[in-house]
């Protein structure tokens, strides 16, 4: 992939004012309208990501201006309209794809894009080894060892891990070599923590991006709506409806103020790009799915994660659901259980039962009962959400 332009694969590595002067008076005239040249393309790279949590791979021909400009202009499209679920997804997204390019780079070009991007990085000439057990083909069990080429400082690594990657153990600092301020990986692992670290850049870079002004959301208004209706069909801003449960009204929205603290805790996780555990995985879709959610619902939520696989999810979301199998709909730990697992985020119970769903019945009907209270000449409530 050597003939692929560098800031094509990597547009998050240029800013918006490297490839345009005035970029806030030039993008209306590339994005801003239906005629505008890059407007069916900034939809449909926005489309792929909302759907897929990807980033198209159109190589008829390689721009990398455009890239950058895309790049920029969604994450300014997702401030304009207050979305910053969908700015960690586009992150996600370019930074997946970021790692796919990494597998056939060279070492020299992947510690230069660590540096660009804040990870202090070297190639080891005289790497550590590791004795592996692998498998061949056929399952028999082989040793090897594996050369540790890369060093990363040991802030650089603790901050990567710090986050998303938190719940594999396998990167955990007792699991590695770490020599003189230095932590020692492979070239597979050095890749995943690089483009870790470009999900993270990346959601810096959106950060920072200029407050967009109101004449210049004016003159690309109709691609905000665009984007907006877009959004409203795929129900991006998800309508679940509690039913057979006493409660019965629609609720708009994920509704987190009603969530139980447990998964209010998992979904965070989610939103941030995170890698909640198994148990925490399975608990979330199972209180999902019985709340109203659909199975495309159930998905949407997961596809922020970094190792999403829609095929492995979506046959375990409509396992949990009572689609496959036994059929048998699952439903979430109860709160012992979940207080035994580590999942539930306070020592003290909740109040409305002992079980997540219980939970949240009672702090709907609370919402209900505030919602539906005159504003005038009534006692506050006592009753808050857990």
């Amino acid at each position: 992939m050597s003939g692929i332009p560098l800031y094509w694969k990597y547009p998050f590595l240029l800013r918006l004012e490297d490839v345009i002067s005035n970029p806030y008076t030039v993008l209306p005239v590339l994005i801003g309208s239906p005629d505008a040249p890059l407007y069916e393309k900034i939809l449909s790279y926005l489309k792929l990501i909302v759907e897929k949590t990807s980033v198209p791979q159109d190589r008829s021909f390689y721009n990398s201006d455009h890239e950058v400009i895309i790049f920029h202009s969604l994450g300014l499209v997702s401030k304009a309209i207050k979305e910053p679920q969908l700015l960690t997804r586009t992150a996600v997204a370019y930074s997946k794809r970021a790692g796919f390019f990494f597998r056939s780079e060279n070492d020299e070009l992947l510690i230069s894009i660590a540096r660009k991007i804040g990870i202090s990085a070297v190639k080891t000439f005289q790497p550590p080894r590791l004795l592996r057990v692998f498998e061949d083909e056929k399952g028999k069990r082989r040793y090897g060892w594996l050369s540790l080429s890369y060093g990363i400082s040991l802030t650089s690594f603790v901050r990567l891990v710090a986050g998303r990657l938190e719940q594999d153990s396998s990167y955990n600092l007792s699991s590695q070599i770490v020599h003189e301020g230095l932590v020692y990986v492979d070239r597979k692992r050095f890749a995943r923590l690089l483009e870790e670290a470009c999900f993270h850049y990346i959601l810096k870079t959106y950060e920072d991006l200029q407050t967009p002004s109101a004449e210049f959301l004016s003159e690309i208004q109709p691609l905000i709506t665009e984007v907006e209706k877009y959004l409203e069909n795929v129900k991006w801003w998800k309508r679940s409806f509690v039913k057979d449960r006493g409660v019965g009204e629609e609720v708009y929205g994920v509704v987190e103020e009603a969530f139980p603290p447990c998964m209010k805790k998992i979904l965070s996780i989610m939103k941030t790009g995170g890698n909640p555990s198994h148990e925490e995985r399975f608990n979330l879709a199972a209180f999902l799915v019985n709340i109203g959610y659909s199975v495309e619902d159930v998905l949407a939520v997961f596809r922020t994660t970094a190792d999403f696989d829609e095929k492995i999810a979506r046959y375990q979301v409509e396992h949990i659901a009572g689609l496959r199998g036994s059929r048998r709909k699952y439903t979430p730990y109860s709160c012992d259980r979940m207080k035994s697992v580590g999942a539930c985020p306070i020592q003290e119970y909740c109040k409305g039962g002992k079980h997540p769903l219980s939970v949240y019945k009672h702090n709907l009907k609370l919402l209900k009962q505030s919602a539906e209270k005159p504003e005038a000449g009534n006692s506050p409530s006592t009753g808050k959400t857990q």
